[in-house]
């Protein structure tokens, strides 16, 4: 399976045709601006800050080549695609969220979890079956230690981590439904022994986060023979040892975020211009310059990823990146 992405401005996008069978869109923007959004045509993930540091409203819309796809719906919404190719079958989650938005943030966490594992199950899968992972949380830096003390306990009460720990992204900001956090992910399961294999991957530059108690790999890789589908998890300025390296710093933190990145790719054999799509999560508008600068530097796009302001789950992270990457063999 290929993802493709469409990125770009919001009304731009939505308006540009497909690349074969549609399963999600992200979004983000003011709430003005995705109010007159139609959200309810695919599953997808709707954030809104307040005034979205003056960036424009985009949204991403991700393809699936070569595939079947089926809805899924849940509790009466469109919630995700159940994807199937002659090598393994995939479903995409997007906009899932707890079932009562007015409880507590650990009980929202809980339930948005249960929910992620109830909808797979609706096609088949289990949560061990998932790869990746989108975690997006209302004023993150409030409660980020909670929400980890429940994904742990999750991921401990179905054997997690004895197994495969999901690449991931966990960044605050707000979503249109109001709830303390809203999810996503992507689920494998090959259709037969060794169509199709997924690994996670270590960072040639950082240690594993599960050595800090934060529960996601560095990156996952799904190979069929189509080729090789790398998903790097949200990358930030983080030193070998876990703690944030470049306080203060957006130029370096940007550099060192991006070497990470291009360290896990090198040992895939790939690059930069092997990305398919990519987000760049910039905690402030003014750093918009560096990031810019650096793209600038090296040769890159200056659409190369999208551009959100968020805020990352430590206060001294000042700049992330997500990025998919794919190869044919």
């Amino acid at each position: 399976m290929l993802l493709t992405h469409l990125k770009g401005d919001l009304w731009t996008t939505l308006e540009h045709p497909t690349r074969g069978v549609e399963v999600t869109r992200n979004g983000w923007g003011s709430p003005a601006a995705l109010a007159a959004a139609p959200t309810d045509e695919v599953p997808g993930i709707w954030l809104c800050n307040d005034t979205h540091g003056g960036f424009p409203a985009v949204v991403q819309r991700t393809f699936a080549q070569y595939a079947t796809a089926d809805v899924i719906t849940y509790a009466g919404r469109d919630v995700g695609v159940h994807c199937a190719n002659d090598h393994a079958d995939y479903v995409f989650l997007a906009g899932v969220g707890p079932d009562d938005p007015t409880t507590s943030r650990t009980a929202q966490t809980q339930s948005a979890f249960e929910n992620l594992e109830k909808i797979l199950a609706t096609a088949g899968f289990g949560f061990k079956d998932v790869v990746r992972t989108w975690l997006y949380m209302d004023k993150i830096l409030e409660w980020y230690d909670d929400f980890n003390r429940v994904r742990d306990a999750f991921f401990e009460s179905r054997g997690i981590f004895g197994g495969f720990v999901p690449a991931s992204t966990g960044i605050g900001s707000a979503n249109i439904t109001g709830s303390a956090i809203i999810t996503g992910a992507i689920a494998m399961r090959p259709k037969a022994p060794g169509s199709a294999t997924r690994a996670m991957l270590d960072s040639p530059l950082q240690c594993s986060a599960l050595d800090y108690r934060s529960s996601f790999s560095r990156a996952a890789e799904i190979v069929t023979p189509d080729g090789r589908l790398v998903f790097v998890s949200g990358t930030a300025s983080i030193a070998y040892g876990g703690e944030t390296a470049h306080v203060g710093d957006p130029e370096k933190q940007i550099a060192l975020t991006m070497d990470v990145v291009d360290g896990i790719l090198k040992t895939r054999d790939m690059g930069f211009h092997n990305t398919t799509r990519a987000i760049a999560y910039i905690k402030r508008p003014e750093y918009r310059a560096h990031w810019q600068a650096w793209l600038d530097a090296h040769r890159l796009p200056r659409d190369f990823a999208q551009e959100v302001v968020a805020d990352v789950c430590r206060d001294d992270l000042l700049f992330e990146l997500e990025l998919d990457a794919f190869q044919h063999h």
